[in-house]
């Protein structure tokens, strides 16, 4: 591979002018070379892969204290889910994307959680996002919607918020 390399004219070329640079410079070339590929490798291989670890190892503690508040406080999450099954609500099914936004929205004005944002997102789901709100009441809220009306969550994504107990959530619902 290397003796092809070097049967490449542009590459004879600057072999040849290595060659007629004095010892010293010479040294110093190749002393710099290999500062240039150190610090490549730090900084196109090393850090990223670093920063990668610290990442995945913060969100896994993250998730594991999350885990750990949810596992203390599950009985407080299922008495305010009505997880007996005794909710009131009758199961109202949801035509369309718009009936389905209409529904979300009064149905988290009458949890008493504030949507700081929703939209549509294809013709029968909807986007929304929730800032620093308790979880107990973010959860009993996603228990009512999917029990009483069939509303499912396709995705989701939950941020603690620095007070113990809210969160900042952003969510796909779908019927």
């Amino acid at each position: 591979m290397f003796k092809k390399l070097k049967e490449q004219p542009a590459v004879g070329k600057l072999i040849a002018q290595y060659d007629q640079l004095p010892r010293r410079d010479q040294q110093a070339l190749t002393v710099m070379a290999i500062a240039i590929l150190l610090g490549l490798l730090y900084f196109m291989v090393w850090r990223p892969v670093s920063d990668f670890h610290d990442r995945a190892v913060a969100d896994h503690e993250n998730s594991a204290d999350l885990l750990a508040w949810m596992e203390a406080n599950e009985a407080t999450i299922m008495r305010l889910g009505g997880a007996d099954g005794d909710t009131g609500e009758a199961a109202v099914a949801v035509a369309d994307g718009r009936a389905l936004m209409a529904l979300v929205t009064r149905s988290a004005r009458e949890a008493g959680l504030s949507l700081q944002r929703f939209e549509p997102s294809g013709q029968n789901a909807i986007r929304v996002w929730l800032e620093d709100a308790a979880f107990a009441e973010v959860a009993a809220w996603l228990e009512r919607l999917n029990s009483g009306h069939g509303v499912i969550v396709d995705q989701a994504a939950m941020d603690r918020s620095r007070e113990p107990g809210r969160v900042s959530v952003r969510l796909t619902l779908t019927i």
